[in-house]
Order: C-alpha cells, then structure tokens, then sequence
C-alpha cells in the first residue's frame, strides 16, 4: 500500500507547480516525461500484483515452445501474441513482457495527458484514485485497447469515420472487446441532454432485467468468450459491489449539471461526457455480470484524463462569478477542493482495502533470485523450468527398485517350491531354476485364460460383426 500512497502524493505535490504557468510546457513536459517513466518503473518491477500477472507470465514462457503456426489457435489476440513471440525470440524472461507493455501503456497515457489535459496533476490523480492504474496492472490487452480508443477519440471530434474505424480494428487485435467502439461513432456524438440520458436509464434498466438471457444469446454468437457462461463463469455468474458505478455516478451527475458550460469551453467535452455515461452504464451492469464491467475500460480514459480537469476550471469559474466576496470565495473554493480531496482519497482507499484486481500487497521483484520468481512456491512451474534430467534420474531409480523386487520374489518362489531333501541328495535335487519358474508362470497364464475364455460367445459375435460389415 505505501507504494500507491507514495505515487499519489508525489503526483500531486510534483504536478501542481510544476503544471502551473509559471513554468508553462516545458513544466508539463517534464511532469508528464518523468510521470510516464516513475509509472513504467512500479509497473515493470512488480511481481505477482494483479489477478492476470501468472496468466502473462505463463503465456509468455510457453511460447518459448510454441511455432508461430500454433499461434493461430491461441487464445489470446494476435495483436498482443505475435509481438510477444518475436520478444521471446530476444529474451525468454517474462518480466521483458511486462517492460514492454508498461512502456506502450504509460507512455501513450501520458502522451494523451500532455496533449489533451488542462491540468496534468489533476488527470493523473484521477487515473490513481478512480482504479484506472490499478486495472492497467491486470487487464494489459483490454488497456492497450482502451488507450488505442482514446486515441481514436479525436477522430469522432473532427468527423473522420474512416480512421476511427481503422484506430477500432487496430485496437480489436489486442482485445475482441473493442468492436463495440464501431457503432459508438454516432452515439458519441449526440449532445448530452435529458431525452438522451433518460432513454439510455431506461435502456439499461431494462438490460439488467433481461440481463441473463442476453449474456447466453451473446456467448452463443460470440465463441471467443463461450467460457464466460452465466451458469458456470464465476465472473458472468456474480456482480459487484456498486462502489465502482457510484463513484463514476457523482462525477457523471456533476459534469451533467455543468454539460453546458462544458461544452462551451470545449466541445470534445460532448465525446467525453458521452463517453463518462457509457462507463457508468458499464459499471451498472457490472453489478449483475462482473464481466460486463470490463467494457467500462474502453470509455473512462477519455472523461479521466480529459474531460477531469476541464470540469475543475468550469467549477472555480462558476463560483469565482456567483461569489463576490472575496474572502467568502476563497472559503467555498477550499471548501470544494477539500471536498474533492476527501472524496478521491477515500475511493483510492476503499479500492485499496478492497485488494481491488488482486494489487494488494505491491511486492517488487528487485531483490529476487530466478529461482524465486520461476516457481520457488511452485506457482510458476511450467516447462521452462521442469528437470527432465532429474526426472529421468528418478526413473532409473524406480527401475531398479522394481528389478530387485522381481529377482527377489523368484528366488521366494525357488525356496517355497523345491522338494525336500537330504544332504547327500542335494546336488541332485531337481530344483526350480529361472527358467522353470518363466515356464511354470507361462503355463499358469495359459490356464487361466483357458478358463475365462468362453468359446462360442467369441464365435458369436465375431458371427454379428461379420453380418454388420456384410
């Protein structure tokens, strides 16, 4: 937990000076160029954070056996296998897949924060407190998706359908789940308002209603995710807490209330506000098909990062108007940003205390030997590091042990089954060798199988399968 409470503070007391105009770009460049690098570090030098962190690591050490041909019934997307195959090609150490993935997902985040946000500090404390960054930890190919549609974004803004198609299908090879961006094209453009709004309550609410039979027509249609049946997938099974739909209601109820202004200052703000609502929506069926929550990834970055920061100048520019008092202003805008405060910090903590995603505790692999990392509690243990020679060695053993155990029940067999004698007759003595016993045991198997062998049944039906082929 001190790793997540030291990011946050440092984000925030880093960001707000240096995000101000004092230092004006060159200050942004710098927070957002380290941000992106003290992310790609905590992210990277992890182990076993994050419920998917053994399904990567052991995706990427089997592939060290895999022909790029088997690649084609894997389950995993192309976009994200073929890439990690060619790595594999370089490096057989799982963590190079987790560098990479942190390299392309915190350095196009913070990309988009430097172009796109007012108040950098401000996007980064949200990408903290809202569990964005703690989903980047588990779900990697959905979040590389998710950020590919952001950047896809500016294209609904400027009415380039072709290239957001494309941006779409680039982000599908890497997460399935990004297909349903194509028709949000045109749902992403429609003004906020009431009609809307309430048309889309009602439309979930009905969802939720008739939610299980919907999920078993969409595993049938869909089979890539026939294992998320609703009888038998505890995810598809289960919902969660409504934590997560009401900590993106509030925000989704503020920007609403101030949608006009909003859009005003900027009209992407229409994209971005659609986008907050779809998330909510998201995350209201998420409380009666976990799974369904998923989709929230592919539409929160864009309000988070974005539409945040526009909200929080909107507000201030709002009261610094219906406020005159200086000194009453000033109190209503501490008051509000202690309010704002206390709110993301409780989230970040519920969300922490909760083991949000399986990223409690942080554990660090600096410090640990291969052995450690590759299967010391046998939790990694797969072909990379299984001891064929030590295998072999143990069969040997068995081998041998079995051996000595045959010889020594022959010579019982010898010493029970030979005649009595005297010792001036010993020498004579037709005793039981070796070669009696294999022949005394070969005719009691012989016997045997005379007895349990039934003739005419044989006959019979080797009569009726005759017929049959006839």
């Amino acid at each position: 937990m001190a790793v997540y409470i030291i990011l946050l503070a440092v984000s925030v007391a880093a960001g707000i000076p240096l995000c101000s105009r004092k230092y004006g770009k060159n200050g942004k460049a710098i927070y957002c160029a380290a941000g992106a690098l003290v992310f790609i570090f905590v992210a990277s030098a992890r182990f076993d954070v994050g419920y998917d962190y053994h399904a990567y690591s052991k995706t990427f050490t089997d592939i060290t056996f895999a022909e790029l041909e088997e690649l084609e019934t894997a389950r995993f997307e192309k976009g994200f296998l073929i890439p990690q195959y060619v790595l594999n090609l370089i490096t057989e150490d799982y963590i190079a897949l987790f560098i990479c993935v942190s390299i392309v997902i915190y350095g196009m985040i913070f990309w988009l924060i430097y172009k796109y946000s007012e108040k950098p500090w401000i996007s980064v404390t949200a990408f903290l407190c809202f569990g964005i960054f703690f989903n980047s930890l588990c779900f990697l190919r959905q979040m590389i998706a998710a950020v590919i549609v952001a950047f896809a974004m500016k294209y609904i803004i400027s009415n380039q359908p072709y290239k957001y198609i494309i941006m779409i299908l680039l982000a599908s090879t890497f997460h399935w789940s990004a297909l349903v961006m194509i028709p949000m094209y045109i749902m992403l453009k429609i003004k906020p308002g009431y009609i809307y709004q309430g048309a889309m309550a009602v439309l979930t609410i009905l969802t939720c209603i008739f939610s299980k039979m919907l999920m078993n027509y969409a595993v049938d249609i869909f089979y890539m995710y026939r294992s998320y049946d609703v009888e038998t997938s505890v995810e598809a099974s289960n919902g969660l807490t409504p934590l997560y739909t009401i900590m993106f209601a509030v925000l989704f109820v503020l920007c609403f209330v101030f949608r006009n202004r909003l859009v005003e200052k900027n009209s992407a703000n229409v994209v971005y506000i659609n986008c907050l609502m779809y998330t909510v929506i998201c995350e209201a069926l998420g409380m009666r098909h976990a799974i369904l929550s998923r989709f929230a990834l592919l539409f929160y970055l864009p309000p988070m990062l974005f539409l945040l920061p526009d909200l929080v100048a909107v507000i201030r520019e709002y009261v610094e108007k219906k406020v005159t008092y200086p000194k009453r202003r000033k109190a209503v805008s501490m008051s509000l940003t202690m309010a704002a405060a206390v709110y993301c910090i409780a989230i970040y903590g519920m969300l922490m205390a909760n083991d949000y995603n399986g990223v409690m505790p942080y554990e660090t692999i600096i410090g640990m030997t291969e052995e450690e990392r590759y299967g010391g509690d046998g939790t990694f243990d797969t072909f990379y590091d299984y001891d064929y020679e030590e295998d072999d060695e143990e069969d040997l053993e068995e081998d041998a042990e079995l051996t000595e155990e045959t010889a020594a029940s022959k010579d019982s067999v010898v010493t029970s089954e030979a005649p009595a004698s005297t010792e001036s007759s010993s020498s004579e003595t037709s005793a039981v060798t070796e070669e009696n016993y294999d022949e005394d045991m070969d005719d009691e198997w012989d016997e045997e199988w005379d007895e349990d062998f039934d003739e005419d049944a044989f006959n019979d039906a080797l009569l009726e399968e005759l017929e049959s082929v006839s």
